[in-house]
């Protein structure tokens, strides 16, 4: 017993003094003891659990965690053992286990505050916050005043959202140690969360003067400066902390923000990698450079970057997003989409991420996953005004207007100065016909970003439309001057330009935009059309610029096809017509009889328009006459032109030639096999795949022949004529009262050339009682008005002796007839539809033959209706002439009585026997390629 009490004595006195070195700091001393009383007694369960603790501060957890566990095989009871078990597991990452050592030790000593503490800080590290605060409010219970414990309950009811307790628990630990430094740092952050930025830079400076040293401190000052947007603030704080803290890959991460924001793109990279460099599986970091490389164009090595993040964090929604974001602008929309479903899976309550998986899928053509797309958008944000727009773009597309309407409209709800939505809305109401509401949605999204581009093109076309010429025009001139390359201003500005007469402006607009679009086929036509009207382009030229159009546009798209249509000569034939304007138009007053008077027992009529947003009752006149009719105005080229091979059309005209709206590259496709372009503007093409165009003598004399690509066929008249309303009776001749002759002129500005208006002039000073009449639509506009009359007074003309009218009803611009003695038709474009229905008034028109087929059109008729003694060959006899017949009032008078009866009895007005005439050009076409058919056979 004694030996047995002397060895007891010796090892509590080993034990004591290894305690004294153990808390004094001198581990080694302190170790080597407890290992004498383990030598001496192997299982002494507390010299086990202090060498486990002397493992464990020295950093081997390893060997710790094997004496915590020996110490408690002998003593399971041992609860300061299973609470440094717990510590030793959680450093090496052991989480589950660890808590439930801090659980066991726990129920062996239910008032361990260090356990319920140590407790806390594993379950808010695995994320289990209400459990962790749990903890630290009882550890609070044992030891209310613990800074620390106060703290740590403060950082997981900051983590949990629950700033305002948060705040509370730090300033408790602030009024028990107001010098402790990481208290101010966290109620700082706390601040910062709640945006009260002022007052958390106040408490990181108090903590900085406490501890100057703290890399965190100094981060959490530069994240706050960044956010009140000092960036080279910032950028001071977070270089302090990788001062004090080179391996602080956060710091570096933010550092690459901020450099980010000031779009210092190769310095954010560089910080970027120094994050990563330190932290490799740093995943934030990796999406962040990510961003960057994608702002680079560096679309591959972003792509790399994301999906590194990927792989680190595969639930790392904002990187699968990003990912999504950078394929969608590659064009690859099933990788993109992919991308977006991935980030759904991680992220289900993203309604910005349906959104744009609403886009890609719109984009695919997939409405209706789209819609589906943007609803669950809505659904999940109620304020997700993106969604609403989008939605309605698809709505639109759909032609559900009215829901389209009221889904921008609710998306203005939300966002009033949205200006897209705007926009689309305009959009969406221009559409509808309600021009006046589409111009003010229109201006609301200028209001906001007066530089909207597409807002300035689309209210420029509606101003247009109203003839707000000048207005219109400073609408496209701003749009160029957002962005000088802007295609579609330089082309509406050219037709502005066009219709105000200013023609040298409006051909610069299109040669510009061709520039810019080599390809931008309506622009190549508006040149033609444009060039046609100047009066500088030769013969040559003009139909040179049609050949290049051809090879530019058309050539490549003909292909020698084997047209199997029934080659029997006197068949039935099937005739295909092609235009926009099967409509209140003027080209209808020139082509309509052909669709109506055709021959019903010899040919069927199929008419393809090609104008889906109007319909009259022309149109329905044209429906109900023709064999069959369709609408193409929806379909591709491709798809017109096999729907035309399907019909089996034998002759295929173009009523349109390079006018708006035109279908020539249909023709380009040959589908069927003679094709023919007439009257609607009937100038030639250019095209080799148009076989024929239908003119006269005058309009192409034999000598200028060889200029065209088509064969050229004469016909009596080029134009035939057709009026569906019943024209005003013919007055007696105005001037024969008081001997004034008033001259008169109804057409478009566009057809007028300066050459013109100083001819006129001439006409009015050799007439000094004589007035001009000018009425066309664009004179509803003051500044044009001003214009116009500028070009009379700098001739010398008082202006009073110009009456300037402006758009009216057909019946209205009919009824002006009445007051004019003698049309002044245009040059270098001929009156056309305007001077026929001057002819039916009574009204003859003075016409200069041009050198061009548009200058010959009022020619061409004039000389049908055998009135060729009111043709020009000059400018100095078309003034002459004017003067001259214009002094015979009694001859003008007698004409004015006989006019409407010339007119009616001739080819040109009688609508029947015009279309006998070219339905016997058809059969001869016909039979010329039924030959051309069986001699190929035969071969």
């Amino acid at each position: 017993m004694k030996t047995t009490d002397m060895h007891q004595t010796a090892t509590v006195d080993l034990l004591q003094e290894a305690l004294a070195h153990h808390n004094a700091g001198h581990l080694v001393q302190a170790e080597t003891i407890y290992k004498q009383i383990l030598q001496r007694q192997p299982g002494h369960p507390d010299a086990l659990y202090l060498s486990g603790m002397i493992a464990y501060q020295m950093g081997n957890t390893v060997s710790a965690i094997a004496l915590f566990r020996e110490t408690l095989n002998i003593k399971p009871g041992y609860a300061e053992a299973h609470h440094c078990l717990g510590l030793a597991l959680k450093v090496q990452g052991d989480l589950d286990e660890a808590i439930a050592c801090y659980r066991s030790a726990l129920e062996l000593e239910p008032g361990y505050v260090d356990a319920y503490h140590n407790l806390g800080l594993t379950l808010k590290i695995q994320g289990e916050l209400d459990a962790a605060a749990d903890s630290y409010r009882k550890a609070l219970d044992l030891r209310p005043g613990s800074v620390e414990t106060l703290g740590n309950l403060g950082n997981v009811l900051r983590d949990q959202g629950k700033t305002d307790e948060a705040i509370d628990y730090y300033q408790q630990a602030l009024a028990l140690k107001p010098d402790s430094a990481d208290t101010l740092c966290n109620l700082g952050n706390a601040l910062r969360d709640q945006g009260k930025l002022d007052e958390a830079l106040a408490k990181y400076l108090q903590a900085l003067a406490l501890k100057p040293d703290s890399s965190e401190v100094h981060y959490n000052l530069g994240h706050t400066l960044g956010s009140q947007n000092k960036p080279d603030e910032a950028i001071a704080s977070f270089r302090k902390a990788l001062a004090y803290r080179p391996d602080y890959a956060e710091a570096y991460n933010n550092l690459g923000v901020i450099f980010h924001s000031q779009e210092k793109l190769s310095e954010a990279v560089a910080a970027y990698q120094q994050s990563i460099a330190v932290k490799p599986d740093y995943a934030e970091a990796h999406n962040n450079l990510g961003n960057v490389f994608r702002d680079q164009g560096e679309h591959e090595q972003a792509i790399a970057s994301y999906r590194q993040a990927i792989a680190i964090k595969p639930d790392f929604a904002d990187a699968h997003l990003n990912l999504g974001i950078i394929f969608y602008r590659q064009g690859k929309l099933d990788e993109a989409i992919e991308s977006y479903r991935n980030c759904l899976v991680y992220q289900p309550d993203s309604a910005a991420t349906y959104n744009r998986l609403g886009i890609a899928q719109a984009d695919q053509g997939h409405e209706a996953e789209a819609m589906a797309s943007y609803r669950q958008a809505i659904a999940l944000n109620p304020d997700c005004a993106e969604a609403y727009a989008n939605l309605g773009l698809r709505l639109h597309n759909q032609g559900k207007l009215d829901e389209a309407i009221a889904s921008h409209l609710a998306a203005l709800a939300i966002n009033p100065d949205f200006v897209e939505a705007h926009h689309n809305l305009g959009f969406a109401l221009q559409t509808q016909g309600k021009t006046d509401e589409a111009i003010a949605s229109y201006r609301r999204a200028l209001f906001f970003n007066p530089e909207f581009l597409q807002s300035l093109n689309n209210l420029g076309c509606l101003l247009q439309g109203q003839f707000h010429l000048e207005e219109a025009c400073a609408h496209h001139l701003k749009a160029l001057s957002v962005n000088p390359d802007y295609v579609e201003a330089y082309m509406n500005l050219g037709v502005i330009y066009q219709l105000q007469g200013r023609l040298d402006e409006a051909i610069a607009c299109c040669r510009r935009a061709l520039e810019i679009k080599p390809d931008y086929v309506e622009v190549h036509s508006n040149l033609i059309f444009f060039l046609d009207m100047a009066d500088t382009a030769d013969f040559a030229e003009l139909h040179e610029e049609r050949k290049k159009w051809d090879q530019v546009h058309a050539a490549s798209l003909w292909r020698q096809a084997d047209h199997s249509n029934d080659p029997t000569p006197t068949r039935r034939l099937r005739i295909g017509y092609i235009s926009a304007d099967f409509r209140d138009h003027s080209a209808v007053r020139v082509f309509g009889g052909m669709l109506t008077q055709y021959d019903r027992s010899q040919f069927d009529v199929f008419a393809y328009y090609n104008f889906k947003e109007s319909e009259d009752r022309y149109t329905d006149l044209f429906k109900q006459s023709v064999t069959v009719w369709r609408n193409i105005a929806e379909l591709s080229d491709d798809a017109a032109a096999s729907m035309i091979r399907e019909d089996r059309i034998d002759i295929l005209v173009d009523l349109s030639g390079h006018s708006a709206n035109h279908r020539l590259l249909i023709f380009a496709r040959k589908p069927a096999p003679i094709q023919i372009t007439a009257w609607g503007y009937a100038t030639g093409t250019g095209m080799r795949a148009m076989d024929v165009f239908l003119t006269d003598p005058v309009m192409v004399p034999p000598e200028d022949k060889r200029y065209f690509g088509e064969e050229i066929r004469y016909l009596p008249s080029v134009v035939g004529s057709f009026f569906a309303d019943n024209f005003p009776e013919v007055n007696e001749l105005p001037a024969l009262p008081d001997g004034i002759v008033t001259f008169g002129s109804l057409n478009r500005l566009s057809k007028i050339s300066t050459y013109a208006y100083h001819a006129w002039a001439e006409v009015l000073l050799a007439l000094p009682q004589s007035r001009l009449i000018l009425k066309t639509r664009e004179l509803d506009d003051a500044l044009t008005r001003e214009r116009i009359t500028g070009h009379f007074t700098a001739n010398g003309v008082a202006a009073e002796r110009i009456i300037i009218r402006g758009g009216s009803s057909w019946a209205e611009h009919m009824q002006a007839y009445n007051q004019i003695d003698i049309a002044l038709d245009p040059f270098p474009h001929g009156g056309g539809v305007t001077a026929l229905e001057g002819l039916m008034m009574g009204v003859p028109a003075i016409t200069l033959r041009w050198p061009t087929p548009v200058g010959r059109l009022s020619a061409s008729i004039m000389t049908t209706l055998g009135l060729t003694d009111w043709i020009a060959e000059s400018q100095e006899q078309y003034v002459e002439l004017a003067v001259q017949k214009a002094s015979d009032l009694q001859s003008l008078a007698s004409l004015r009585r006989q006019l409407r009866g010339i007119f009616t009895s001739s080819v040109i007005g009688d609508q029947a026997a015009y279309a006998r005439i070219v339905e016997q050009e058809y059969r001869q076409l016909w039979r010329e390629w039924c030959t051309r058919k069986s001699t190929e056979e035969t071969l």
